[in-house]
């Protein structure tokens, strides 16, 4: 007798297996835990999405890693969880913010990149010693052919975003990355003087924002504030960037346009 299967789902795990090679698996699993994350809305371990979602323990744990390096996942190190962070939100954002949200990231993005002469509106977190560009909004064309994209890496001590991020540490967080960085650096020249950084960190706490001229790309400067976020989630520091001449001329308008477009995105987090 044939074996009879109650439903065509009961074949699936099976036949996707046998059809998916290792790169289309890997895909799967991916956004099989996306969701998992999505319909637990919250943290999980990893023994968690292995027994819910019958993965190898070995592999699983090595995706999750990766997904934590590249900032799609956050890791608690106490409790040895993983979250989503807002990087996996702003992915499919603009669909629901069309609809429905008036506080959301991508539309003060949106708002921002309507209002200002910006080139760039730049959104980044830390990635171990860099802040990475998580969104952005870009004009083309621009008279420096200034062309970033998401997942950009800059150093977290030389960009405004970086610092702004570094400015919510303790200074002993922050000498602990110097030394780190330096120790990376071959060329002494390049090394980062702590004195001088922690200096500059604390004119950015006292003032609110940071203000960076061709630390990173010549010719070009950024302005940037911290991005309220919910306090499972990692910090964020959003920032308008554009020609020198142009963001000079602006500075306070730039800042000012910051300052009140995130009031909403304030309230939100406060409450």
């Amino acid at each position: 007798m044939k074996r009879q299967i109650s439903s065509p789902e009961d074949a699936m795990p099976k036949l996707r297996e046998q059809k998916d090679g290792g790169v289309l698996k890997t895909t799967r699993r991916v956004f099989e835990i996306f969701e998992y994350l999505a319909g637990k809305q919250g943290s999980a371990s990893v023994s968690e999405i292995v027994q819910a979602l019958d993965y190898p323990q070995s592999s699983t744990s090595m995706l999750l890693k990766a997904l934590a390096r590249l900032r799609y996942l956050e890791y608690d190190r106490y409790s040895r969880r993983y979250i989503p962070t807002m990087r996996i939100a702003l992915l499919g954002s603009w669909i629901h913010d069309q609809l429905f949200s008036e506080t959301s990231l991508a539309r003060l993005v949106e708002e921002l990149h309507e209002s200002s002469k910006a080139a760039v509106i730049i959104v980044a977190m830390q990635n171990d010693i860099h802040a990475q560009y998580i969104h952005l909004l870009q004009r083309r064309p621009n008279d420096l052919n200034w062309n970033v994209r998401p997942g950009s890496l800059r150093p977290l001590c030389l960009s405004a975003v970086g610092r702004i991020l570094l400015s919510l540490k303790l200074d002993i967080e922050v000498v602990h990355l110097i030394r780190r960085i330096n120790a990376e650096e071959l060329d002494r020249s390049h090394w980062i003087r702590e004195s001088e950084l922690l200096r500059i960190l604390d004119n950015i706490r006292m003032q609110g924002y940071a203000y960076t001229e061709g630390t990173v790309t010549p010719g070009t400067g950024v302005i940037a504030v911290q991005l309220p976020s919910s306090p499972n989630q990692p910090h964020m520091a959003i920032g308008l960037g554009g020609p020198l001449m142009e963001l000079r001329e602006h500075r306070n308008e730039y800042l000012d346009l910051l300052q009140k477009r995130l009031l909403p995105y304030t309230r939100k987090h406060q409450k």
